[in-house]
């Protein structure tokens, strides 16, 4: 039996599109669904960046190229896909390659950086209202002692003060700590990596429960494989909590940002090292004691390998994480959990780059309707620009993502859940249907071509089974 839920999606001339979806049983969170792929100009390309929740039934994020001058974007898309906006386009002069996601402030207002571009072509900080509005320049880095090039996303603490992380800039700074005020006022360097003994080309930031700063170099330190470290937020107070040692079993490299458990531990991951040589996710006491590594990964077999993003704690309270690399070498990347205390490693998702749900996933952004959003820099639907996905228990409603005539053809591009099958059917009075085609998705969605009989108008919608 079907159940009928409808929803119009919108008009296209001479297209109209109808949407039909229903309930399917609840599952693991193995249901995946393409919600947009990226074209490039003028529309973004590579979503390097973590999305952010908008809090208004919409995520944010960025896009490393497309655009008009192809200097990179940044976009709003909702949670269900729909109405996809590209709220700005860099030019270079404000900006270009922004790498890193954003962040939201209480007020509402977005925040985030470029790696390149502004004044001296060192990046920079910046500000836009989520309409798009009130692009602002907060700071262009100069190099040298002022840093340069960030690439991981601002926080914003408890204090209501942006922090961020820079680049290596040369042999006497190996990246920065910095702060500014939302407004831009009272940019300062709060530490000046040097590489030995206290790392470099240091990560993301996190606040922790004690209002102090936490985060890791991806390398530097006295065996050179990165370190996790504590500071003040005035920048007082600089400690290295665990210097990885990159041998025996150790993990090298913490190339992403920690995150708090509920339990109080840091939780993060190393893109390599481990008894498997692939990595690690691994776990520390906030004042440095109780390392621990909860899972090595291994480039042999049907494993999956070099875990380089933040991880995240699900309303389960196991860890979720990506890959760069999936089973057997392949640089696709996979999706995993993890429980907080080793066990249960499983793979709910390895992407196959050459079906339209695109390769090497990002970050993972846990929605309030416990839906796991994501990006992935290369592959989807589109010409190969990265794409959109959520990943959750339940299948998201389909929908017809973008609608096109070329000749005597109508195309469909259809965000559809992996796994179940759904008739596309066509209609030219919206009572009398016809199925063209019943298709399974495979790959977070489908494309669908009609050329049968076309008529001036034609309605079409997707019932799933």
């Amino acid at each position: 039996m079907k159940q009928r839920l409808f929803g119009v999606f919108g008009i296209a001339m001479p297209l109209f599109s109808l949407i039909v979806t229903s309930a399917a049983p609840a599952s693991a969170q193995t249901n995946f669904t393409v919600l947009r792929s990226f074209s490039g100009i003028p529309d973004g390309a590579v979503p390097f960046g973590a999305l952010v929740d908008g809090k208004d039934g919409a995520f944010y994020g960025t896009t490393a190229a497309g655009g008009i001058s192809n200097y990179g974007t940044i976009f709003r898309v909702n949670t269900d896909g729909s109405r996809p906006v590209i709220l700005k386009s860099f030019i270079g002069s404000d900006g270009s390659a922004p790498l890193a996601g954003l962040v939201l402030s209480i007020d509402g207002k977005l925040f985030g950086t470029t790696f390149t571009g502004g004044t001296s072509n060192f990046g920079t900080v910046f500000s836009l209202g989520k309409n798009g509005s009130d692009f602002t320049v907060l700071h262009s880095f100069a190099g040298g002692p002022d840093g340069k090039s960030p690439k991981f996303p601002l926080i914003v603490g408890s204090d209501g003060v942006l922090y961020g992380t820079a680049d290596f800039a040369d042999s006497t700074n190996r990246g920065t700590i910095f702060r500014l005020n939302q407004d831009g006022t009272s940019y300062s360097v709060l530490h000046i990596f040097t590489g030995n003994p206290d790392g470099q080309n240091p990560t993301k930031l996190l606040e922790g429960s004690d209002g102090n700063l936490y985060g890791a170099t991806g390398f530097g330190g006295p065996t050179i494989a990165g370190t996790v470290f504590s500071i003040q937020k005035d920048g007082n107070g600089y400690a290295i909590l665990y210097n990885f040692q990159g041998r025996g079993g150790d993990g090298l490299s913490p190339g992403a940002g920690l995150v708090e458990g509920s339990d109080g531990a840091l939780y993060g991951t190393t893109s390599h090292g481990g008894t498997g040589l692939g990595g690690t996710v691994f776990r520390l006491n906030m004042d440095g004691t109780g390392y621990g590594i909860l899972r090595s990964f291994s480039d042999a077999g049907d494993d999956s390998y070099e875990p380089d993003t933040e991880l995240v704690e699900g309303t389960d309270g196991a860890l979720y994480g990506s890959t760069y690399f999936g089973s057997n070498g392949s640089d696709n990347g996979t999706i995993y959990k993890l429980n907080k205390d080793g066990s249960g490693y499983t793979i709910l998702r390895k992407f196959t780059g050459t079906s339209g749900d695109g390769q090497t996933p990002g970050a993972l952004l846990l929605m309030t309707n416990g839906v796991f959003y994501g990006t992935t820099e290369y592959g989807g639907g589109g010409v190969g620009g990265g794409c959109v996905f959520a990943l959750g228990s339940v299948p998201l409603p389909p929908r017809v993502a973008a609608l096109s005539a070329s000749g005597s053809t109508n195309l469909m591009q259809c965000a559809a859940t992996s796994g179940f099958q759904y008739d596309v059917q066509r209609s030219t009075n919206l009572s009398s249907w016809s199925v063209l085609a019943s298709i399974t998705s495979t790959n977070g969605g489908f494309t669908f071509s009609d050329s049968t009989q076309l008529q001036p108008v034609a309605f079409y919608r997707l019932q799933q089974h």
